[in-house]
């Protein structure tokens, strides 16, 4: 695996429930769990092909970072390339993400799609884009 310039960082009431759901639905698995306070989780590290994320708990010592459940709409997403897009889709859907843009084609020339996670995270799934420098 390569080492990925740029990781999101997420935060979740209920991180424990959210690794075991974004492994379920969205077929992200753990590389490392850290744990945290009152059973939360304090780090923890998910790897879908070569894309990582991290995540944690919410931490009432860090209030500027907080689940997608404490806002009202949220400002950005996660976007991961996956190699079968299709096959992606049709797990997500039958495991009860939240879809909110079917596959569909972009201007750019890819392909993908949008669901929110259980606790509102928007993520976005395409099969893949070029970057031009």
């Amino acid at each position: 695996m390569s080492t990925p310039l740029v990781v999101p960082f997420l935060r979740y009431q209920d991180a424990p429930a959210a690794i075991e759901w974004l492994g379920k639905v969205f077929g992200f698995r753990p590389v490392l769990t850290l744990p945290g306070g009152k059973g939360g989780v304090g780090y923890a590290r998910l790897a879908l092909g070569d894309a990582v994320v991290m995540l944690a708990s919410v931490r009432d010592s860090e209030p500027y970072l907080r689940s997608a459940l404490d806002l009202p709409a949220v400002s950005q997403g996660v976007f991961v390339v996956v190699e079968d897009l299709e096959a992606h889709y049709e797990q997500a859907s039958a495991m009860g993400a939240e879809i909110v843009l079917d596959i569909e084609a972009t201007p750019e020339g890819t392909r993908v799609y949008l669901a929110f996670d259980l606790e509102g995270q928007l993520w976005a799934f395409g099969d893949g884009f070029v970057v031009n420098d």
